[in-house]
């Protein structure tokens, strides 16, 4: 039975709503689907199964529960479902209604083997034409290469393994057919344990184990919504739950365990929950394996050399396994009087507060909808990511108040569900979404995703784009409408580009013009993903090209340095960084991170790169200390050792932490020739005491800072105000703070 809108199901009749679940099963991957009649499978009614449906070879039992859209249902359904399917001898079940179940019905379901379709997933199956319950898995090529790696790992003696997968090319599916594998190998008694921070990701986690291990083998149970961890083969477990009864389990109950959505881990409660654990192996699963805090996600499942996989968002546009993007850039209104501030190197931050005004957020909303109206769109789902809350609640205003929705992470859970409801189901074009819809959620009818300068980090951004560039069966393209308000996001869309086309050798990017709502346009594009810049943006892309080495930003030089050290496994030196990194100098690390140990702190939050510098700095020490016959000081040491403009250590780092040492651990430390492993960045000293009575230079310093910065502060703010002070006064600045482009900064600062 056909309809013509998905909310007519409420109005079937219970007759009409079994024919109608039976064609959709039909249309997505089941054959034979017949509905039960009296007589035939059973005696007396349909012993508790409403349809009978074949796929793969395989047997299912439907049960169908009609019910009103505000209520659930309960386990009698289930135990109604359980009993028929065992009176038909048919092992695969699945419990379908147009409203919801409680916690209690979705435990239990998944001990017993039954697949649930509620009313999201319902919607699905009629929006995508297509199901995963029951669906035989044939591995594609690159998760037999990823499955192969983590064998290889864990029979040299891996026990952690991190396995990055854009989201949309089957990262849960990779690890289920790798488990399956370890399983057979290892024989029985092997139990699995898989977490994650959502139900939503959980049950469909489930479904996918189900169809790669198959029912009858393995026992499956749940732990989440305050339910205890069963004796069973695998335990789907939600961090929460887990969290409150850690304690009850053992460090060895499982032998493999799998942490879903790993970027989560280095948190401190996540990671209690993880590392309570000694499992024969530990997979971590990731589409972003960094974190917005700078915390390694691959330092805590094994480091570098552990790192399998490596397929991201974009791999995934590359090789056309995520929808086709149609990227448009938009600019708010650029104040024309600012952009010679390019030239005066300012900060990023500095930039974007002089070149943005920023439209009103009425004027934006009236933006989308032209937009939307000049493209064509037809159907509009869109998906708006605000900055935070109080943003989302200001611009929903501006929407006409039937075409808009919201949901945040605030919400009760009813609310949100029903948000989520009328958008996808009713006339509502937009949802509007703070802190969601970054994991766990699928709206597979979204076609077009909107950013209201979100200026957050890229990570998040990529997290975003990747959910709802998930493809299906009748979705290959989304329009994407980015309203920026920052140069970093500019350079972020940029480098997305670059990146797809980078490995595409005879595909170049084509330039055109297309008419748009105010101003003319600049087309970027090629099969796997379509830029375009309103005229304002590709000004300022342009400008941005022209100073690039000025305007790295510095988040993307610790993305850069992240991202060398991912495919090589190694860090650059400091003289071969800017050799290694693309549009990087030495310039650019000491103005933005002050020295070469800085830089690596800030990337990777952890000590790395001074052990081969030790004993050159021992041996600079005891050549100063003959020839002048006192201990150097952490300046004189500082500057000893530098590569063209930039230390490898600051003042400060060597002041800090040698004032932090006992003469005993400067003697060792000097003894031997090297760091200790607790003092990785200090520099070898002998018992004498390197810092003096005297004040620190570290003081001194930022003592010198900061009266220049109160003396100057309200009379100079811009370059042309420097250049009316004295030439002392200029040397003055420059001896303190290196350079008058860093006094400028902090003074604005």
């Amino acid at each position: 039975m056909q309809i013509p809108d998905f909310r007519l199901v409420d109005d079937l009749s219970h007759e009409d709503f079994e024919h109608f679940v039976k064609d959709l099963l039909l249309a997505s991957g089941w054959q034979d689907a017949v509905v039960t009649e009296t007589g035939s499978e059973y005696r007396y009614g349909d012993g508790g199964v409403d349809i009978f449906a074949y796929r793969e070879g395989r047997k299912f039992a439907v049960e169908v529960k009609q019910r009103k859209r505000d209520s659930t249902v309960d386990v009698s359904a289930l135990n109604q479902l359980v009993t028929g399917a065992r009176l038909a001898d048919v092992k695969q079940m699945i419990l379908v209604t147009n409203s919801y179940f409680t916690s209690e019905v979705k435990i239990r379901a998944l001990r017993l083997g039954v697949e649930l379709i509620d009313r999201d997933a319902l919607k699905n199956l009629f929006v995508v034409r297509g199901s995963e319950i029951g669906r035989r898995i044939k591995p594609r090529e690159y998760q037999v290469e990823v499955i192969q790696q983590a064998l290889e790992q864990f029979d040299a003696g891996k026990r952690k393994l991190l396995i990055e997968m854009a989201t949309g090319l089957g990262k849960t599916y990779t690890v289920a057919l790798l488990i399956k594998q370890l399983l057979e190998r290892a024989g029985e008694g092997q139990r699995v344990l898989f977490i994650a921070h959502q139900i939503e990701i959980l049950l469909q986690s489930v479904t996918a184990f189900k169809n790669v291990l198959g029912l009858g083998s393995y026992s499956f149970s749940a732990c989440f919504a305050g339910s205890r961890p069963e004796n069973t083969d695998l335990v789907f477990a939600s961090f929460d739950t887990l969290y409150g009864q850690i304690a009850e389990l053992s460090s060895g109950s499982f032998d493999y365990v799998i942490v879903d959505e790993a970027h989560h881990t280095p948190a401190r409660t996540y990671s209690s929950v993880v590392e309570h654990f000694q499992p024969r192996l530990l997979i971590g699963l990731t589409a972003t394996p960094w974190r917005t805090d700078n915390k390694s996600v691959s330092g805590f499942f094994g480091g570098a050399d552990s790192h399998i996989g490596r397929y991201d968002l974009v791999w995934g546009l590359q090789h056309k396994k995520l929808a086709f993007p149609k990227y448009l850039v938009l600019l708010d209104d650029i104040d024309q009087d600012r952009i010679d501030q390019l030239e005066s190197g300012l900060s990023i931050s500095d930039l974007d507060k002089r070149l943005f005004l920023h439209k009103k957020d009425q004027e934006v909303v009236r933006l989308i909808e032209a937009t939307v109206e000049q493209k064509k769109l037809s159907n509009v789902k869109g998906i708006v990511f605000c900055r935070n809350i109080r943003h989302l609640r200001h611009l929903l205003g501006f929407f006409h108040p039937s075409t808009a929705t919201s949901v945040h992470s605030r919400m009760q859970d009813g609310e949100r569900r029903e948000n989520i409801r009328q958008f996808r189901e009713g006339d509502l074009k937009y949802i509007l979404v703070c802190d969601l819809f970054n994991e766990g959620i699928d709206i597979p009818e979204t076609n077009l995703l909107v950013f209201m300068r979100y200026t957050g980090s890229k990570t998040v951004w990529l997290q975003q784009l990747g959910r709802g560039l998930r493809k299906t069966n009748n979705k290959d393209c989304v329009h994407v409408l980015d309203f920026v308000g920052s140069l970093d996001r500019i350079k972020d869309v940029q480098q997305l580009v670059k990146a797809v086309m980078r490995s595409k050798p005879g595909k170049k990017l084509t330039e055109g013009d297309l008419d748009e709502v105010h101003d003319d346009q600049h087309d970027l594009h090629d099969d796997t993903i379509e830029v375009t810049y309103s005229q304002s943006a590709a000004r300022v892309l342009e400008l941005i090209e022209r100073l690039r080495y000025r305007l790295n930003s510095r988040e993307e030089m610790i993305d850069q340095l992240r991202r060398h050290q991912n495919v090589t496994g190694t860090v650059p030196s400091i003289e071969a960084l800017e050799s290694s990194l693309e549009d990087v100098s030495v310039d650019q690390v000491a103005t933005h991170f002050d020295s070469y140990q800085g830089y690596l702190h800030a990337a990777f939050g952890w000590d790395i790169g001074t052990a081969a510098i030790s004993s050159e700095v021992s041996h600079s020490y005891r050549i100063y200390k003959d020839k002048h016959g006192v201990a150097p000081s952490p300046k004189a040491l500082s500057l000893e050792f530098q590569y063209k403009t930039l230390p490898w250590f600051t003042t400060a780092e060597i002041a800090r932490l040698i004032a932090g040492l006992t003469p005993t651990q400067l003697r060792d430390t000097i003894s031997y020739g090297r760091l200790g492993a607790a003092e990785s960045e200090v520099i070898t000293a002998q018992a004498e005491p390197v810092v003096q009575a005297a004040p620190s230079p570290l003081i001194t310093e930022d003592q010198a800072k900061l009266e220049l910065l109160a003396k100057y502060r309200g009379v100079v703010s811009s370059r042309a105000d420097l250049l009316t002070l004295p030439k002392e006064q200029l040397d003055q600045i420059t001896a303190v703070f290196r350079s008058t482009s860093v006094f400028l900064v902090r003074l604005r600062g």
